[in-house]
């Protein structure tokens, strides 16, 4: 059994429909917008839907998620630069461990939680976590697909919802049991 913790895709049912898609991640996430999870999330989507129909290439995580970080953090952009340094002379299983260090060595920590309370842990883990549980919620729920090593946005999450609505429509007119 994996140590990792990826949540089940559950939406909650809002009151109203979103109109932004911080609103629509936010019944997947149940967090602020401000929150690491819905910032990834989004950014996320915008950049798959951007490179539709081919998709966002999966391959690409590593400068996607430290483009996500260098927008709360300035000192990020200095990780950034790294990486574009290290990426074509480094094996790809080092980067991340290079990177993590990179970060203790610019500040670029915080305290951690949970097991790691106490302390300080590195953000390009604290994004790298965030990512994997996004990318996952995401494809739980049928939102995301993978496709030749390409996220693309699936139409099955809407073809679902559709459905469900149609059943409860029927159902509450009592023409199915």
């Amino acid at each position: 059994m994996s140590s990792r913790f990826y949540p089940k895709a559950r939406i909650e049912i809002p009151n109203q429909k979103p109109y932004t898609l911080e609103q629509f991640l936010q019944l997947f996430f149940g967090e602020h917008p401000a929150n690491i999870k819905v910032k990834m999330a989004k950014a996320l989507m915008e950049e798959v839907r951007s490179r539709m129909p081919r998709g966002w290439n999966s391959e690409g995580w590593i400068q996607f998620i430290l483009k996500v970080m260098a927008e709360e953090y300035e000192g990020a952009q200095y990780l950034l630069d790294y990486y574009d340094t290290i990426r074509w002379t480094k094996k790809k299983s080092e980067i991340p461990k290079l990177l993590e260090a990179k970060c203790f060595e610019l500040g670029l920590t915080e305290e951690g939680e949970r097991k790691a309370k106490g302390r300080e842990v590195a953000l390009f883990t604290i994004y790298k976590g965030a990512y994997s549980v996004v990318v996952r919620t995401l494809r739980n729920a049928k939102i995301l697909k993978k496709v030749d090593g390409h996220y693309i946005l699936s139409d099955e999450f809407e073809k679902i919802l559709e459905g469900i609505a149609e059943f409860y429509r029927y159902w509450r007119k009592e023409k199915i049991d």
